[in-house]
């Protein structure tokens, strides 16, 4: 993962702790006039947390965390009439278990 990948996901696992919410929704759309263009931004519950995604995010690097198990995918929705509009969702993933301080009886 890249250091903004790392940052993102960092953020994105702080604000689904925050909300109490896991699922992340990432938005796009084409406002279709200038000087308005393309828009996207990213949402943990029902919050838009872009502002605090750092700067130069893209979708590509959502699905890299997908990639390494930091988000789970859950659904691509691309609207049919404007493949500009589009929704996917994620949930953050578990962070892995702390090792157990106990010790292991079979070792025993």
């Amino acid at each position: 993962m890249t250091r903004l990948q790392q940052e993102l996901a960092q953020r994105l696992r702080l604000a689904a702790g925050d909300s109490g919410d896991r699922r992340v929704v990432y938005r796009t759309e084409y406002l279709g006039y200038l000087p308005f263009g393309q828009y996207h931004w990213v949402l943990v519950g029902d919050e838009d947390v872009s502002s605090a995604c750092p700067e130069g995010w893209e979708w590509s690097d959502l699905e890299a965390l997908a990639d390494a198990g930091v988000l789970a995918r859950v659904s691509l929705w691309v609207n049919p009439q404007d493949d500009s509009d589009r929704e996917s969702q994620y949930d953050v993933a578990a962070s892995p278990a702390e090792p157990s301080a106990a010790p292991d009886p079979a070792r025993l």
